[in-house]
C-alpha cells in the first residue's frame, strides 16, 4: 500500500551536491490574479488613435 521512507537514512545514502555561490539574490514573482480597470473616455480615444495608425501601416511578414 505505502512505502515508508526514513528521511535520515535516505539522506545519508544520497550524495551531496557541492553548494554553488550565488551571483545574485533570487527574485520571486507572485501572480495574484487579474486586475480590472474601468475604461475612461480618454483611454478609449487613445486606443482608437493607435488602431487607426496601425491600420495605415502595411502588413509586415516575418
Amino acid at each position: 500500500m505505502a512505502d515508508v521512507v526514513r528521511l535520515k537514512e535516505w539522506l545519508a545514502r544520497t550524495p551531496r551536491r557541492a553548494s554553488l555561490p550565488h551571483a545574485a539574490p533570487a527574485q520571486v514573482l507572485l501572480f495574484t490574479g487579474v486586475r480590472y480597470e474601468r475604461l475612461t473616455p480618454a483611454m478609449l480615444a487613445s486606443r482608437g488613435k493607435a488602431a487607426k495608425a496601425s491600420a495605415q501601416e502595411p502588413a509586415r511578414r516575418p
